[in-house]
């Protein structure tokens, strides 16, 4: 198969190496702020020397590369027509297996853990993990060892009740090691232990009436769920009502914390600030704003845990915010911004919020990658960046842009 892949390559040296009675919580911005940089301060860019660049060709990948998920220090994950285990040093693939219907893949203890979609057209749908045209949407977890075979499948429907269904792939996570699940549906909040073969409920939305609801501090609906506090808590993004609810009020989006008993809940909404997506790590969590429902403040929330205190990190350009990616181990962000025919791509400190580097992208006059923001990963020890750009476009070819900072 011709592979289909235009790269750029622009890298340096590699050698160089809570309560109990939960309470939804209004926060004002500056309130909620631990220290909040101003929005309209530019952070200085600390001018470096380049070094030579080391042409990474990505030999042996084919077809259209879709995505890159990390892996280690010293590897990344590629998904193209296959799931590819890629050597950083040596820039060679070490290591291959199926791709089809991953939409996540995490290193675990043991090897790594993929998140597979599929479409059963011959299910009826009364107990899958979604709809879709034509069929329903079945979820499953595949594990690997760290060579990439296949070690074993678990199939999410047999947890699953009557009309319940998964709410998305980003609500499921996995602990580090491999060995509990939390998945979030239109029922609840639940937590399976493979080993057990044991689930356990963590919070119930089926119960409707005013003091459940308070219980749960208004929650309604879980939408993206990871786990943090050294696998101890399960961090969230929900949709959420006022308690008592407002009549003809919508749901708006809060974010906060659980216990893995299901206690201590923790549910916030923010003004002026909207987190929709969830990037979780050990000892903090990013809470970004949304790509496409919301109105960028140009700042991206930090939640310190386990203490739960949160402050806000400040972009130079408020459209930044609105999507944003986090590093391996968090150390640094990323932002993406579209200028007219170029990417601006910038890296942040995810502690500071310092601005660390900036590139931009060139569209080479094709406007279909201006189209879709691009994928953006950063190895914290390496300090290195890896930008897709028309990835989520199989009709152009992905421009690859790899670079150290």
């Amino acid at each position: 198969m011709r592979m289909k892949l235009l790269i750029v390559t622009m890298i340096f040296s590699l050698l160089i190496v809570g309560c109990t009675q939960a309470e939804l919580n209004s926060i004002p911005v500056n309130a909620a702020a631990e220290a909040t940089p101003s929005l309209h301060e530019t952070p200085p860019i600390n001018p470096t020397e380049s070094s030579p660049p080391l042409n990474l060709l990505l030999e042996g990948i084919q077809g259209h590369i879709r995505n890159v998920h990390y892996a280690d220090e010293d590897h990344v994950l590629i998904s193209a027509n296959k799931l590819y285990l890629y050597d950083l040093d040596s820039g060679r693939i070490i290591a291959e297996s199926s791709d089809e219907g991953i939409q996540s893949i995490r290193r675990v203890e043991d090897g790594y853990v993929a998140i597979q979609v599929a479409a059963d057209f011959g299910n009826n749908g009364s107990r899958s993990g979604g709809g879709t045209s034509g069929g329903v949407l079945t979820y499953s977890a595949i594990f690997y060892d760290p060579d990439l075979v296949k070690q074993s499948e678990f199939n999410f429907s047999s947890l699953l009740k009557e009309n319940e269904r998964i709410v998305s792939p980003e609500s499921i996570a996995f602990s580090a090691d491999g060995k509990r699940v939390a998945y979030a549906t239109n029922n609840g909040l639940y937590l399976y232990d493979f080993n057990m073969s044991q689930q356990t409920t963590l919070i119930d939305l089926k119960q409707a009436e005013l003091t459940d609801l308070k219980e749960r501090s208004g929650v309604v609906a879980f939408e993206q769920i990871g786990f943090t506090n050294g696998d101890k808590d399960l961090a969230f993004t929900a949709q959420s009502f006022d308690v008592p609810p407002i009549d003809g009020k919508p749901s708006f989006s809060t974010c906060g914390t659980v216990h893995l008993d299901g206690s201590k809940l923790t549910n916030q909404k923010f003004e002026s600030y909207t987190c929709r997506e969830l990037i979780d790590y050990n000892e903090f969590v990013f809470f970004a704003e949304d790509l496409d429902f919301t109105i960028p403040s140009g700042k991206l929330l930090v939640m310190n845990m386990p203490s739960g205190k949160t402050r806000f990190l400040s972009m130079i350009e408020a459209g930044e915010s609105r999507f944003v990616s986090g590093s391996d181990r968090g150390s640094y962000f990323a932002t993406t911004l579209a200028d007219q025919t170029d990417w601006k791509v910038r890296i942040y400190d995810g502690n500071t919020g310092k601005l660390e580097d900036e590139q931009r992208i060139s569209s080479d006059g094709d406007m279909r990658y201006m189209a879709q923001d691009p994928i953006v990963k950063i190895l914290d020890e390496r300090r290195v960046y890896i930008v897709l750009v028309g990835a989520k476009n199989p009709e152009i070819q992905t421009k690859v842009v790899i670079g150290q900072f």
